[in-house]
């Protein structure tokens, strides 16, 4: 994208960072009071499940099957969790899968399914208990999820037919005819978590036994909440580890973290302790960053990641008197309950009583009020509710609930002028005496307000900018609970967050700041107009399906903040687009060069997208932040991608030994027989991996002959989180990576991703009996296949995904044929 030359830099600014947390938690958790068998094995915290009420954080999990009861524990930031007890003794609730619970209206439900044997609903006044049943058993199949829309209808989300299945519900109690929605993961399929967000619907859910090191999450996107739903394409699955410490991931909820603004996918992985026969499971947890309409997990990690951003101002009233943080305007009687909630009594006029606060937000901010009303006097239209953008009273927004009316009612005053009384209503049967949520997201002229999470109104009003927050009463009596605000607002939280390494970096993600410091654009005002504000370029692009950095040009830079796992060399793949042949780039970690000036290759068009590799950047452990600075030309950039990387080693293996020691099996029968490596067919398949899933570049070669005339046998590349197909499953699709593969009718490419893509073919006469020697060549994202001819490839194959897998082991696999290798060989 052409940018037009400025004749001038603008002024720098001065950059206000967020401090590095002192403070941080790493997966998986390690939790008091954890469920252990009756022999006291270890089970732990299975399907972790977490529900915010009223600025404080709730956990359930599974029960272990020899035990009855739901525990629960309580946290303020998602990190530091105290253990409260059972929250139920029901009889039904031994070996309690996966209970969810859902606050509306005054109630708590929650939704478990017992042994996995069919759904009970059980109700609480409190987040911590007691439970009582209230249904008997209603079935649906195991891991019940609740989805409240926009409009107030339910829908509830189970299992069914190796697949997710939706139901209406007309009450919290009752569920209507089964929707099946499509979602499955060719097998087991469970654990779905349902949400909105900006009209689209998402669900993540969970497939594979919940015992195969293949426990993976994927995602998918609908415009109905039953629906059409379509797996994210290029993207699953979002969370997957099969091999190292932290393995077998899955069954997720999404929770709001407590800046308001931030998202955190939940989830659990095996933990292998004492002499259990099953691993136990612990909980753990990771961010998830948006880039548009596409969902990212900054994950799985397994080191020391920054805690979750608090709020820039909370209050939870836990003192004795209202204090000097809060300023009364108009008057009122107001004081404080218990250490837990604030109050204003005065009613029988229809005299508007305020408290703000002292402190005020950014001009763009996320806001949450909680409150009750106990009374109300007899005046048309006694509201409560929450003040915000509040400079005085002739400036101010206001968002109250209107018990006689049941509805929502939202103004702005701006310049002492109102921008006239909006109204939404609330659904039917609203209990205002119960605790109900108003939720504020202001972005530059758009004020957005939810109501118990629903989306009630958007607004347009120009001329308020930041302000200070408080509550409000007229002629109503009412309770006042957690309050916060946090200057980030629209997934803004991700801009300064320390993305972990190894990971992916969204372009758009630069650091949050001022000209100078956090970025360095050449135009005035961003051209694109797209995602952020400020000077950066910034523009939608339909190939990548996300928002990119655009019209980037010679001098520009962008700062990125990364959390490095490790110290070590990393492999960096830049995804962009552009028509130059000769623009460049360079990264600095403060004035340390990291890349030297490295050239990009030009992609043939501006949304023709391709992966540029630079392999060895030493970074060290820790929190860093990285500078990619344009040094000449322009080109549009997608995405930073860095990877662990280590040297290959050379390796050789022609099993005259009588054994395959170092390679690992997953399927199939492998033997050793006659100094060659066999497989048997029969109808099987079967993978065996060797080597280092940190290996980029490299060549294998190998000896192939194909015994039966039916199937395919080959060589894979690039291998990640490889599993066994068998375990609980009969999948053979259980591998990420490149397939190069002979068939008696030719020579094939494909990529295996939990799931098989075919890439290309060549058409050749391959007899069974026969041996043929294939080398597969990786450099960068292109694939060499030969066969026979070793100088002139058979395929030829640039992976130009967004997804490339640029990294990893190498190894044989085999489909329905019995096959021999022999003389294996990896060589740099």
């Amino acid at each position: 994208m052409m940018k037009k030359w400025k004749a001038a830099m603008l002024g720098v600014a001065a950059l206000m960072l967020m401090p590095i947390h002192a403070y941080a938690y790493s997966n998986p958790f390690q939790l008091t009071d954890s469920w252990r068998w009756a022999n006291n094995d270890f089970y732990g915290e299975g399907d972790p499940y977490i529900l915010k009420f009223n600025g404080t954080y709730y956990l359930y999990v599974s029960t272990v099957d020899d035990q009855t009861g739901v525990k629960v524990w309580s946290s303020t930031n998602l990190v530091d969790w105290t253990y409260r007890g059972l929250c139920s003794t029901d009889a039904i609730t031994k070996a309690a899968y996966a209970p969810e619970v859902v606050y509306w209206n005054g109630m708590f439900y929650m939704y478990t399914s017992p042994g996995g044997g069919g759904h009970y609903v059980l109700t609480s006044s409190s987040p911590t208990g007691p439970f009582i049943r209230a249904t008997s058993n209603v079935g649906m199949g195991i891991d019940g999820n609740v989805f409240i829309d926009d409009d107030g209808k339910w829908y509830f989300y189970g299992t069914g037919s190796d697949q997710i299945v939706a139901r209406p519900m007309p009450t919290p109690t009752t569920f209507g005819s089964p929707i099946l929605t499509g979602l499955t993961m060719a097998g087991w399929t469970e654990g779905s978590t349902t949400f909105k967000r900006n009209g689209k619907y998402y669900m993540t859910y969970t497939g594979n036994h919940v015992w195969s090191t293949a426990y993976r999450i994927d995602y998918a996107t609908s415009s109905s909440p039953t629906l059409g739903f379509t797996p994210a394409a290029g993207q699953n699955p979002v969370l997957i580890d099969t091999e190292g410490s932290n393995v077998g991931l899955g069954h997720n909820g999404i929770v709001k973290g407590p800046d308001l603004d931030s998202d955190y996918i939940v989830y659990h992985s095996h933990a292998h302790q004492g002499n259990a026969v099953y691993p136990g499971r612990k909980m753990n947890m990771d961010r998830i960053v948006w880039n548009g309409d596409k969902l990212l997990v900054l994950g799985p990690t397994a080191t020391a990641q920054q805690n979750p951003e608090l709020p820039d101002f909370q209050d939870r009233f836990n003192r004795t008197s209202i204090g000097t943080g809060w300023t009364n305007i108009g008057g009122g009687t107001w004081g404080i309950y218990n250490q837990e909630l604030m109050w204003q009594d005065t009613i029988g006029n229809t005299s508007t009583y305020r408290q703000v606060t002292t402190s005020g937000t950014a001009s763009d901010y996320t806001a949450e009020f909680n409150m009750k009303q106990i009374k109300q006097g007899t005046s048309a239209n006694p509201v409560f509710g929450g003040v915000f953008s509040y400079t005085d009273e002739s400036n101010y927004g206001v968002a109250v609930l209107n018990r006689n009316l049941n509805r929502l009612e939202t103004n702005y005053v701006v310049g002492g002028v109102s921008q006239g009384w909006q109204y939404a209503t609330l659904p039917s049967g609203y209990d205002y005496t119960k605790w109900h949520q108003i939720r504020v997201e202001k972005a530059g002229a758009a004020f957005t307000v939810y109501v118990d999470g629903m989306k009630k109104q958007t607004r347009s009003v120009n001329g308020l900018g930041g302000g200070k927050v408080g509550y409000t009463t007229t002629d109503a009596h009412a309770d006042f609970g957690y309050v916060a605000t946090s200057n980030k607002v629209n997934g803004s939280s991700a801009w300064n967050a320390y993305k972990p390494l190894p990971g992916k970096i969204e372009a758009v993600h630069y650091m949050n700041g001022a000209q100078g410091a956090a970025y360095n654009d050449l135009s005035a005002g961003n051209l694109g107009g797209a995602y952020r504000s400020g000077e950066v370029d910034i523009r939608s692009s339909a190939a990548e399906g996300a928002n990119v950095v655009g019209w980037n040009q010679t001098g520009e830079w962008l700062k990125y903040r990364v959390n490095v796992a490790e110290t070590g060399y990393y492999d960096l793949d830049v995804r962009l687009a552009t028509t130059f042949t000769d623009a460049s780039y360079r990264i600095w970690d403060g004035t340390t060069d990291l890349t030297g000036v490295v050239g990009v290759p030009s992609s043939g068009a501006w949304e023709q997208w391709v992966n540029s590799s630079k392999k060895g950047l030493y970074l060290t452990a820790g929190y860093h932040e990285l500078r990619f600075e344009i040094v000449k030309g322009e080109f549009d950039l997608s995405s930073l991608t860095f990877s662990r990387g280590d040297s290959v080693t050379a390796l050789q293996d022609d099993f005259n030994d009588g054994n395959d020691n170092g390679w690992k099996r997953f399927e199939g029968n492998w033997s050793v027989t006659d100094g060659e490596l066999a497989s048997a067919g029969g109808g099987a398949f079967a993978k065996t991996t060797i080597g280092n899933e940190r290996w980029a570049d490299y060549t294998v070669e190998t000896d192939i002959r194909l015994v039966d005339t039916t199937g395919d046998a080959g060589v894979l590349v690039r291998v990640n989180n490889p599993s066994n197909g068998t375990v609980l499953a009969n999948n053979p699709d259980y591998v990420q990576g490149y397939y190069a593969f002979l068939k008696p009718d030719g020579v094939y490419l494909g990529k295996m991703n939990y799931g098989y893509q075919a890439l290309a073919s060549a058409p050749t006469a391959i007899a069974a009996g026969i041996w043929q020697h294939m080398k597969v060549v990786t450099s960068g994202t292109t694939i060499r296949v030969y066969v026979g001819d070793m100088n002139t490839p058979k395929i030829t194959y640039t992976d130009n995904s967004s997804n490339p897998f640029t990294h990893g082991k190498v190894g044989l696999r085999t489909m329905n044929n019995a096959t021999r290798f022999d003389n294996f060989k990896v060589t740099p």
